[in-house]
């Protein structure tokens, strides 16, 4: 299956973080992503002013594994594969420090993860008692996990061996201490347990954990984050931003990328010089049998025989490009962790004019106010195509942890879209009658849609996404249910 998670990643940015999924038991699974992006024509986004390297530079694409999902309760056993395998890991720790990196990596990961679940599991609760007891839970589980990797510690102590591999153990420990504070500080802002009326529990956890944690990071020289930090937390954020990539980078897949078309780009364009050179070359023998070698019709003929021979060869070249470019992928990406291959990703991009769009997209894409369609000025249509294969038995064999799939962080920056909008806001005057009015403004807004069709093992599934931008940035993202 395909699941798609969408966000905003910063003030320009559009993330969609997509999971393909492939079925047990099968050699292989094939994917299918269609994007159609609707772009107001006012926005002046074309096959002119956007080409297709510009989408490119605009666009970025991570592979990574799905973090094996556990419970934060399943963690707080010591029994469970995680810590069974990190205890594991400093209890014989090797000389090759990469085996031990890992360990400390996905444990770390895996308690990244398990600890955002369970916050937005309390942030989708609608119950306020529900809520506090969802967050009472996280503090002790959440508690108890920290304990138990910090146990660890003395372990790693032992022996010359462990003492070498402090260093990574800590990385992992004070980005697990980052994730904590952090999603407690959340909680906090979330359920202001304070004012709560049913957090009377919750308070005192709270208060107690982010003491005892707060004491913790100064004894081991955490950076800590500050109210009044001299560089703005500067630091923090960079070295909590080291961390994070450090911890994730286990999971994220290497990949080859290269042109899918560069052979029949140049099989195309052998095509286009032999189909000029023929025109000249008719056209010159043609002249040469009626006037002679040596004649000044012949020298016209010829010189003009070659102007039209490089314009035939550019328009063929240019057609055979924008062909090709509709019809096939512009790159492929293979996946491969060391000699393992794990599977490949096609990609393309091309703009789509109005009536080559089907119909079924344009019921998705909902397009019915008549101040719109009744101007019969069209959208601008760009289609992103993504073709993904995966190869089920090469995933698992990744990783001693049940992998479930891969996820594609795809991120679209939109500043390019953004150039030429008005102001963001526009002034407006309040009515409030009796010729009293008030000053004030209003938020100059655009609209671009996203339709995405996701296709896998004969299923096809329409999803439409609305994003609301201005020429400050992208101001919200909303998925609209048919």
């Amino acid at each position: 299956m395909i699941s798609i998670k969408p966000k905003i990643h910063d003030s320009n940015t559009l993330e969609f973080k997509v999971g393909f999924l492939p079925n047990d038991g099968k050699t292989y699974d094939d994917f299918y992503m269609n994007t159609w992006i609707f772009i107001p024509e006012v926005l002046d986004v074309n096959r002119h002013t956007y080409s297709k390297e510009t989408f490119y530079c605009d666009t970025t694409s991570h592979l990574r594994l799905i973090t094996p999902h556990y419970e934060l309760r399943e963690l707080t056993d010591k029994h469970s594969l995680p810590f069974t395998r990190m205890k594991q890991a400093c209890e014989y720790p090797v000389n090759d420090k990469g085996q031990f990196e890992t360990e400390v990596k996905m444990y770390a990961s895996i308690v990244k993860s398990s600890v955002r679940d369970a916050y937005h599991k309390i942030a989708n609760q609608d119950n306020e008692e529900a809520q506090a007891s969802l967050a009472c839970d996280l503090v002790e589980q959440a508690k108890e996990v920290t304990a138990m990797y910090r146990s660890l510690r003395s372990i790693l102590l032992e022996s010359d061996e462990g003492k070498k591999m402090t260093v990574f153990y800590d990385f992992g420990d004070e980005f697990i201490s980052n994730i904590l504070e952090q999603h407690l500080g959340r909680i906090v802002r979330l359920l202001n347990p304070r004012k709560h009326s049913t957090g009377g529990p919750l308070l005192p956890m709270l208060t107690q954990l982010l003491d005892s944690e707060r004491k913790y990071r100064l004894n081991h020289n955490y950076i800590n984050v500050e109210d009044s930090s001299d560089d703005n937390n500067r630091q923090f954020v960079y070295r909590a931003s080291q961390l994070k990539k450090y911890i994730e980078s286990n999971l994220y897949l290497p990949t080859h990328k290269r042109r899918n078309t560069a052979f029949l780009e140049q099989v195309a364009f052998s095509v286009a010089a032999g189909i000029s050179m023929v025109f000249a070359t008719v056209v010159s023998f043609a002249f040469q049998q009626t006037y002679g070698n040596f004649t000044l019709p012949f020298f016209i003929a010829l010189v003009i025989s070659y102007m039209f021979k490089d314009r035939i060869k550019d328009l063929i070249r240019n057609y055979f490009a924008h062909g090709l470019g509709s019809r096939f992928y512009d790159y492929l990406i293979r996946i491969r962790v060391g000699l393992r291959n794990i599977g490949k990703v096609k990609e393309g991009f091309d703009f789509v004019s109005p009536q080559d769009v089907s119909r079924h997209v344009y019921e998705k894409r909902a397009r019915k106010n008549p101040l719109v369609v009744n101007r019969g000025v069209d959208e601008q249509v760009i289609q992103y195509r993504k073709y993904v294969h995966l190869r089920r038995k090469a995933v698992d064999q990744l990783s001693a942890y049940p992998i479930n799939g891969i996820n594609n962080i795809v991120r679209f920056n939109l500043a390019g879209f953004m150039r030429k909008m008005d102001n963001p806001t526009v002034p407006l005057y309040v009515n409030k009658g009796d010729a009293a009015t008030l000053f004030t403004n209003g938020d100059k807004a655009y609209y671009l849609n996203f339709i995405i069709q996701c296709k896998y093992e004969g299923i096809s599934e329409y999803k439409r996404y609305r994003v609301c931008l201005c020429r400050d940035g992208i101001k919200n993202i909303e998925e609209k249910k048919q």
